[in-house]
């Protein structure tokens, strides 16, 4: 029996020897640290100036009085905007700050009146107009002032209460939440069929005088490496090793690895020596079909079809206030209930985001102060609609607990966000079919026509 005094005096020398060689060589490892660091701030600093030096527009999209279309075609407008993806060459990249662009598609109420909004940077305005004429063609889109200014520009204060979150993901991207296909699927008319957005836009529309609901979807279009991902995944759950291309040189390797195992294995045990090749099948390989339920076949089909649309990386806020003596967090929960229409068990589901949301259980943790920095953040982020601007280096530091020091944490990552393809997003937000009756929701009343062939004209 080993000596657990000696195992532990052996680790306690071989930690302080490895301690010791990484203080001894700080000359080397700390200013290759500051100048990875440096750079990420450098290209941080010249991201915000392209920001700021973009022109934003807001849209209002009035959709018509009675839609039939299903969520498909705003599906399909997501699909045709994803064409703004590029990547820029080295020199945009760090020395202007160049990088991808995004959309912020935003629902509000504003005393119970719901409206449907578009922000977009200028030069993309054609398109998005584009876009939505192709599947609305009597719908009205107008240029309208910021909607945030309209209240204090820091909230919460003395005269408003706030609220506000971010959601995020249960699980990997390449679970797909509940679609509206899957909404649609039992109806047997267009009476019976069941819109998602139903429900929030009717909690939108209940609220009082005063109050607000803001809600911003931010996506950003993102190239083939989420699916990848997802079929990394997809492997995972089946069972399927990754196929890993071997040179002569790797074959070897792998060949005298497998002898030195089997000679180490016969000299400590006496038996017969067994050579097993890693190009070889396992014996032990889990035959999916026959090892596996019925639902959980359907969740690799589900991720399956998830990854085979394309995507954006997106975020989510949600905002509610109103005045102090009407502000009531059940119209928060009313909110959530409703976004759990799409919540599933058996694949995808969103939830708050706990770094942003202001909600604390402890007096120790800094309660109050804490609650009341997170909601002033989280505001301040939903007006600028701050997309992430991160790095290799910065988002692993995102793990350290800098929330407890708000000077530092602007360096720092807080939001979290995800990818949903173009279905799940025109799931989220779509203009509502005409079964959901909301009254207040802004609406074209009449039709636009061209006028007749003809036509004279006086000079």
């Amino acid at each position: 029996m080993s000596d657990p005094t000696g195992l532990i005096s052996i680790g306690i020398f071989v930690l302080s020897f490895i301690g010791g060689m990484i203080l001894f060589l700080w000359w080397i490892w700390l200013p290759l640290l500051l100048l990875v660091l440096a750079g990420d701030l450098w290209v941080k600093y010249r991201r915000t100036r392209f920001i700021n030096s973009l022109n934003w527009i807001i849209l209002e999209i009035k959709p018509p009085k009675d839609i039939k279309k299903t969520p498909y075609s705003m599906e399909q407008i997501f699909a045709g905007l994803h064409g703004i993806h590029s990547g820029p060459n080295f020199k945009d990249w760090f020395m202007d700050g160049v990088f991808q662009r995004w959309f912020s598609f935003e629902m509000i109420s504003q005393s119970g009146e719901v409206r449907f909004l578009i922000r977009t940077v200028d030069t993309f305005r054609d398109l998005v107009e584009a876009q939505v004429y192709s599947q609305y063609p009597e719908a009205e889109i107008t240029q309208i002032d910021d909607y945030v200014n309209s209240v204090p520009e820091t909230l919460p204060n003395d005269d408003y209460g706030m609220w506000g979150t971010e959601l995020v993901l249960v699980k990997e991207d390449g679970y797909p939440i509940r679609t509206y296909p899957q909404f649609e699927k039992d109806a047997k008319s267009d009476d019976q069929r069941v819109d998602p957005i139903s429900g929030l836009l009717e909690v939108m529309s209940k609220i009082k005088q005063g109050e607000q609901v803001w809600i911003q979807t931010l996506i950003r279009p993102v190239d083939d490496t989420w699916k990848k991902e997802g079929e990394k995944l997809r492997d995972k759950l089946v069972g399927r090793k990754e196929e890993k291309k071997q040179g002569a040189i790797s074959k070897e390797i792998d060949a005298w690895k497998d002898v030195t195992r089997a000679v180490t294995r016969s000299v400590a045990t006496g038996e017969g020596m067994e050579f097993s090749s890693s190009s070889e099948d396992s014996k032990d390989d889990p035959m999916f079909m026959w090892k596996t339920t019925k639902g959980e076949q359907d969740v690799v089909s589900a991720i399956e079809q998830n990854i085979s649309k394309i995507g954006f990386e997106t975020i989510i806020r949600i905002i509610y206030l109103g005045p102090q003596d009407t502000f009531n967090m059940a119209n928060v929960n009313a909110i959530f209930g409703s976004i759990k229409q799409v919540n599933t068990q058996h694949l995808n589901a969103f939830k708050p985001n706990g770094k942003v949301t202001p909600s604390l259980d402890y007096w120790y943790q800094a309660k109050k102060q804490r609650v009341t920095y997170r909601k002033k953040r989280v505001f301040a982020d939903y007006k600028k609609r701050a997309f992430c601007q991160y790095s290799d280096v910065i988002k692993y530091l995102n793990k350290l607990s800098f929330e407890k020091l708000p000077i530092l944490n602007w360096l720092f990552i807080r939001s979290k966000p995800f990818v949903l393809n173009i279905e799940e997003l025109a799931t989220m937000y779509h203009f509502p079919s005409e079964p959901v009756k909301t009254p207040l929701l802004s609406k074209v009343e009449s039709k636009k026509g061209e006028p007749p062939m003809g036509l004279p004209v006086q000079e």
